[in-house]
């Protein structure tokens, strides 16, 4: 696979920007999101710093995904994305002190030997 480490990186910065979201969705709170209030809802979003910086990050992994498919298969390209999970559940795990269970673990070791059966 061409630029393996464009599509790391774009998986990457995927996680890191839906973690950072998930921490502006807590300081946000709940919301309806209903006709009522979606407007609203919209004005209160993007006053939360971290889901800027969230959707930046999703750009940013947006704009070198698209690169990894110009010179890739889609195929052979995407099983790299599953590999977020896994950095998605360690840094839950430290930041919002989420729990693992071995559920967790062996679904985890499931993606990791999947990604390593296309691979190797």
């Amino acid at each position: 696979m061409k630029n393996i480490s464009i599509a790391l990186l774009s998986v990457f910065l995927g996680a890191i920007g839906q973690v950072i979201l998930k921490v502006g969705a807590n300081k946000l709170g709940e919301l309806s999101l209903s006709l009522n209030t979606l407007y609203k809802d919209m004005i209160n979003i993007i006053k939360v710093p971290q889901i800027i910086l969230g959707i930046i990050l999703f750009t940013m992994s947006f704009l070198l995904w698209i690169k990894v498919l110009t010179k890739n298969e889609l195929s052979n390209s995407y099983p790299l994305v599953s590999l977020s999970y896994i950095l998605i559940m360690i840094m839950s795990v430290f930041l919002f002190k989420e729990e693992i269970t071995l559920r967790k673990i062996l679904g985890t070791g499931l993606i990791v030997l999947g990604v390593w059966v296309i691979y190797v």
